[in-house]
């Protein structure tokens, strides 16, 4: 597959995390507009949970919009970070090109990952407000582990969107397992930019998510060189 096989001689003199915000300065103004496109879907569940006075079948049917439209917006970020990473023009033709291409896919195959993930915060959650220490203690190390593993979901699935659930999610603990601190630095560095967003607010719905996806493209395709990976195959 050529995802990983046209990485040019100034992408291998650059880190990931640089390679990351210079792919995104090439850019700048159609990233922005591809994450506006991204929490304009986000923002029913938004207003579902902000607003608590609205009626309940209302805030039922906001909820579901955002969590049925999210899976394939967001694959449409990783898609759209994989061309820009190869060097390619992110614009609304290949936008909807991707949606047609990940848009089913990313409900069947990267949805259940995001919502074992969500369903571990919410237990944790839970689990702290019933003063359930040990349980609390075990479910934050699976929240860690398994947001570190995260990584990988993203650029696995727009590179190959025909994976499976478990087949992402083994590949993902594959490499974070040989390559444990390239994923470890690519972690903090989102986790940064999501502090950063949900600090500012507006960076959430300006850039943070596109910034997070290009980050983790970056982080897949720097493996290619020390790690055997599906897409080099």
């Amino acid at each position: 597959m050529p995802f990983l096989d046209d990485i040019g001689p100034g992408d291998e003199r650059r880190s990931p995390s640089w390679a990351t915000f210079a792919t995104v300065a090439d850019q700048v103004e159609r990233m922005v507009m591809t994450n506006l496109a991204w929490a304009a879907v986000l923002a029913p569940g938004v207003v579902a949970l902000a607003f608590t006075g609205l009626p309940g079948w209302l805030r039922v049917i906001l909820g579901l919009v955002s969590a049925t439209a999210l899976p394939p917006a967001t694959a449409v970020v990783y898609g759209a970070a994989a061309s820009a990473c190869r060097g390619q023009q992110v614009d609304l033709g290949l936008a909807g090109e991707l949606l047609r291409e990940l848009g089913v896919s990313s409900l069947r195959n990267l949805a259940p990952l995001y919502g074992t993930f969500g369903v571990l915060v919410w237990s944790a959650w839970a689990a702290s407000a019933a003063g359930l220490t040990p349980l609390v203690t075990v479910l934050t190390l699976a929240v860690l582990v398994w947001s570190v593993c995260g990584t990988y979901w993203g650029p696995l699935f727009a590179a190959d969107p025909s994976l499976s659930p478990a087949r992402l999610a083994a590949e993902s603990v594959r490499l974070v397992w040989q390559a444990p601190e390239r994923a470890l630095v690519t972690w903090l560095l989102v986790g940064l930019c999501v502090l950063v967003g949900v600090v500012t607010i507006a960076g959430v719905a300006l850039i943070v998510p596109v910034l997070v996806a290009v980050a983790q493209t970056h982080r897949l395709r720097d493996l290619h060189s020390v790690v055997s990976t599906p897409l080099a195959r």
